[in-house]
């Protein structure tokens, strides 16, 4: 018996794991651990649960159809997975496991102490890097070290792609009957203890098909735009598919493979070439967490940053949380987090470069906010964005970076349409006080002054930056000194 796996990677199709069980010899099945208390231990957000569980419901129907039973067993964390799979293993005779890699710290100690057990017992595992399309730990620079710029990732990245990529198919596979989702009881079990309200939840469609059909309306209604109009929140045209991709409903390489057909077209070649760009940071980041456990341990990926002294103000950060910071673009932002599960990715920029160097709070503070609440919400990019925005992460020229927030909101959403639908008492301010409405106090009597200047905000981030780093020198050399 072959075992599939599941994880992240909730789909029958563009899965190596599962395109190499049915070519192997013998029957296939397949399994799904419920971990809830690893959820909460993670702040995973309801709605994400809800989006995994229900893509689960489709994928086991989907596996039965071909003849694969999808087993769901409830492990509680991650510590009694080795001990459920092992059980699995004996009841079953399963003498192969197939599954796709995950790169998270807490992720590889389980994949550990699986593979420790499976060992004892003959058994067979064979992981594949399909929740990316470079896997993380291929390319290094001339040193032999992992990259840490972009720029200079990506341009590899390029290469071997165009040497090495291929999309997985799912072989034909006579099967005497479908099989049985044995798993969907406990899944029901496990969506009937859920409390995600209806105006979350009839925003999104879970399951593989439903990606599928975004993928595809994406590529054929605004790929061609998408480097003109990304950046504009008011407009339709990102793809939204981050949660599928997170939740693996979707792989990375059935976007990259759109995409680059989508290249054939000149019309579509601009677009379609800068959001594999953004594939490529995806990539990017999880190679990043694959190569720096520290990160999972809520540690800066630049370590002097780990002395700058946070402004721990609680009202500050509720303020921020809640939407009533008196930037209006950045409350509407955080409004449609809350209201939605999901936020736009210029957005996101904006409201943590606006915390961690405007209101001075420390950026895993929002990290954990924004995955307590995105349906997309992934470690990797997540962790990725904040530190990027924070300037404590991959970044050569870290801390001058400061978004204004006005002018953010002046060139990405000029007349005000985004602002004037999730902050509505400013709905009726013109093209111009909408983005400034303190200068106009009287007309929104309503809305809050601004908490913070931006006026000063640059000069004490620099300033705040170079002291760490002196300081982490400092402490450097006293180090280099005790070892002489």
């Amino acid at each position: 018996m072959n075992l599939v796996w599941y994880r992240n990677d909730l789909r029958a199709h563009a899965h190596r794991a599962l395109q190499e069980a049915l070519l192997a010899e013998g029957p296939v099945m397949a399994v799904y651990f419920l971990c809830d208390a690893q959820w909460d231990n993670h702040g995973v957000a309801p709605l994400r649960r809800w989006y995994v569980l229900h893509s689960l419901l489709e994928l086991g129907e989907q596996l039965a159809a071909k003849g694969i039973a999808l087993h769901v067993l409830d492990a509680g964390d991650f510590s009694q997975v080795s001990v459920q799979l092992a059980e699995l293993v004996r009841k079953h005779e399963i003498r192969q496991i197939f599954c796709t890699r995950e790169y998270p710290l807490n992720e590889r100690r389980r994949d550990e102490a699986v593979a420790k057990e499976m060992k004892q017992l003959g058994v067979t595992i064979r992981g594949f890097d399909d929740s990316v399309l470079v896997p993380p730990t291929t390319l290094r620079t001339g040193k032999g070290t992992p990259y840490t710029v972009f720029s200079a990732f990506k341009k590899r990245w390029d290469v071997w792609l165009e040497e090495h990529f291929s999309l997985p198919g799912l072989p034909d596979r006579q099967t005497p009957e479908p099989a049985e989702f044995v798993g969907k009881k406990q899944v029901d079990a496990a969506i009937g203890k859920l409390q995600v309200s209806a105006s979350l939840t009839r925003i999104w469609e879970p399951g593989e098909q439903a990606a599928a059909r975004q993928l595809e309306q994406f590529v054929s209604r605004h790929l061609a735009g998408y480097r003109q109009y990304r950046d504009y929140p008011s407009l339709t045209a990102t793809s939204s598919l981050s949660a599928a991709l997170s939740a693996g409903t979707l792989s990375p390489a059935s976007c990259f493979h759109a995409a680059r057909q989508a290249m054939a077209d000149a019309g579509a070649r601009d677009g379609a070439a800068c959001w594999i760009g953004e594939l490529a940071w995806r990539d990017f980041y999880r190679q990043i967490m694959a190569q720096y456990p520290r990160l999972s341990w809520g540690k800066a990926f630049r370590p002097e940053t780990d002395l700058l002294e946070w402004d721990n103000d609680n009202d500050l950060f509720d303020a921020w949380c809640e939407g009533r910071t008196g930037y209006p673009l950045v409350d509407a932002a955080m409004r449609q987090l809350v209201a939605t599960g999901w936020m736009h990715n210029r957005l996101r920029m904006v409201t943590a470069m606006f915390l961690s160097k405007h209101l001075w709070q420390d950026w895993r503070k929002g990290e954990d906010f924004f995955m307590r609440h995105l349906i997309d919400g992934d470690f990797a990019a997540n962790n990725g964005g904040w530190q990027w925005s924070a300037s404590t992460g991959t970044d050569a020229v870290p801390y001058f970076r400061v978004f204004n927030p006005v002018r953010q909101s002046q060139r990405f959403d000029a007349e005000g349409k985004f602002i004037a639908h999730w902050v509505p008492e400013l709905k009726t301010l013109d093209n111009k006080t909408i983005h400034e409405p303190w200068k106009q106090p009287l007309l929104v009597p309503d809305y809050p002054a601004p908490i913070v200047p931006h006026a000063g905000v640059r000069e004490r981030v620099t300033e705040s930056f170079k002291g760490v780093k002196e300081a982490w020198d400092h402490l450097q050399d006293q180090v280099k000194g005790a070892e002489v």
